[in-house]
C-alpha cells in the first residue's frame, strides 16, 4: 500500500506505464481505476450509465422527458442507455463520448482533495478492447485536477517551503508533457535555482493559481528540489514521486555502467551485469527480488512499484538505499574484476557527473 497524494500515484502510474488495476482509498472513500500503458482505460462494466444519464440532465443537456426516452427505449430493446442516446440520434457520437469522458473525471476530482490515499496496484490485463469504452490522458486529469482543487492549505502543505530552492529536473519524458504557457513561465532557466517566495512575486497569475501551477510542475516531475529528496527527510515530507527520482538517477548510472563496459566487453556486458545483480539478491529488499536488468543496463522499475512499497515507512525506505547501493557495488566489483582497478576508478569518476 502506498500512502500518498492522488496526482503523484497517477503520475507514478503514467510514468512506469502500468497496465492493471489501481486502487485508492480514504476512510469511506474508495475507487479502482484501470490503467492501460500508463492510461486511464474506462471499463464498460465500471462505466455507471445511470449517473451518467443524471448527469446529463443536471447540466441541461437533456430534459427529463428526454432522459425518460433513453430508459424506456433501452429497456424496450434490452440495450444499453449509451446505446438508446445513439439510436435516438439525442447526441452525436463525438457529443456523446466527449460528455463521458467530462463526466468520468468529474468523478475523480474529489480524490485530489483527499490527502494521505492509500493506495495498491494490482498488474495484469484490463479488459479487452472491445468493452474499454475510452482511455484518458492521465497527465491531462493530473493537470485538471489540481487546478479544481479546492483545499488552499493542502496546497500549501504540498508545495515546497518558502526556503527551499527548486529548479528544473528536465526529465527525460518532458517532451511527452504538452505545458501550458503559464506553467512554462513558472519553470527556472536550466541550472538555475529559485524558491516559493520569489516565484511567488514574479508571477502575473496570482498566489492560488501559481500555487496550482507549481504543485502541477512538482507531480509532473519536473520541477524538483535542490538537492533532491533523501530518505533524512520528515516521513511527511517524502514522496513516491521523489522515490522515483532517485531510482530514476540510478538507472542512469546502471545505463552507463553497462554502455562503458559493452564497448569493451561487447554482448557480454549484459550477462556480465544481470550475473552480478542475481548473485546478490538474496540480500536486496523484497521489492528488488523481481528485477530484470532491460538491453539498456536499466532495471525494471515496475517490478519495484508493483511490490506493496509503502513510501511512508522509513525502514523501507532505507531499504530500498541500501539495495541500490548493494547493486551498485555488485556491478561495479564485476567491472573490477573484469576489466581491472584502473577502468574501475575512471569509471567511478565518471558516474559522480549524474545525478546525485
Amino acid at each position: 500500500m502506498l500512502m500518498e497524494f492522488f496526482p503523484q500515484i497517477l503520475f507514478t502510474v503514467w510514468e512506469s506505464k502500468i497496465t492493471g488495476h489501481l486502487l485508492v482509498k480514504k476512510d469511506a472513500t474508495e475507487k479502482v481505476l484501470a490503467f492501460d500503458k500508463g492510461n486511464i482505460a474506462m471499463e464498460k462494466d465500471a462505466f455507471q450509465e445511470k449517473a451518467f444519464l443524471k448527469h446529463l440532465v443536471k447540466k441541461k443537456i437533456l430534459d427529463h422527458p428526454t432522459a425518460k426516452k433513453c430508459e424506456a427505449r433501452a429497456a424496450n430493446k434490452n440495450s444499453t442507455l449509451l446505446a438508446s442516446i445513439l439510436d435516438l440520434e439525442i447526441l452525436s457520437p463525438q457529443q456523446l463520448w466527449k460528455n463521458m469522458e467530462l463526466f468520468a473525471k468529474q468523478e475523480l476530482f474529489p480524490l485530489f482533495d483527499l490527502y494521505p490515499l492509500a493506495s495498491s496496484i494490482v498488474p495484469g490485463k484490463v479488459s479487452s478492447a472491445k468493452t474499454v469504452l475510452f482511455t484518458m490522458s492521465t497527465v491531462n486529469l493530473v493537470r485538471e485536477g489540481i487546478y479544481r482543487m479546492k483545499d488552499t492549505k493542502l496546497i500549501d502543505e504540498l508545495i515546497p517551503k518558502d526556503a527551499e530552492d527548486f529548479q528544473n529536473l528536465a526529465p527525460d519524458y518532458e517532451d511527452e508533457i504538452v505545458l501550458e504557457p503559464y506553467e512554462e513561465y513558472l519553470i527556472p532557466p536550466d541550472g538555475e535555482k529559485a524558491d516559493l517566495k520569489t516565484l511567488l512575486a514574479q508571477s502575473p497569475w496570482g498566489e492560488n493559481y501559481t500555487k496550482k501551477a507549481l504543485l502541477t510542475l512538482f507531480c509532473l516531475g519536473i520541477l524538483g528540489p535542490t538537492p533532491m529528496g533523501t530518505p533524512n527527510k520528515p516521513l511527511h515530507e517524502f514522496s513516491i514521486s521523489e522515490l522515483h527520482k532517485i531510482l530514476d538517477t540510478f538507472n542512469a548510472k546502471c545505463s552507463y555502467i553497462y554502455k562503458s563496459v559493452s564497448k569493451e566487453l561487447g554482448p557480454v556486458a549484459l550477462n556480465l551485469m544481470e550475473k552480478s545483480i542475481e548473485d546478490i539478491k538474496p540480500q536486496l529488499s523484497q521489492h528488488f527480488q523481481k528485477i530484470r536488468l532491460g538491453i539498456d543496463g536499466k532495471i525494471d522499475l515496475q517490478s519495484v512499484f508493483k511490490s506493496n512499497l509503502i513510501v511512508s515507512d522509513r525502514d523501507t525506505i532505507h531499504l530500498i538505499i541500501k539495495s541500490l547501493n548493494e547493486i551498485m557495488s555488485a556491478e561495479m566489483l564485476a567491472v573490477k574484476k573484469s576489466l581491472g582497478s584502473a577502468f574501475e576508478s575512471s569509471l567511478i569518476k565518471n558516474l559522480e557527473s549524474i545525478g546525485g
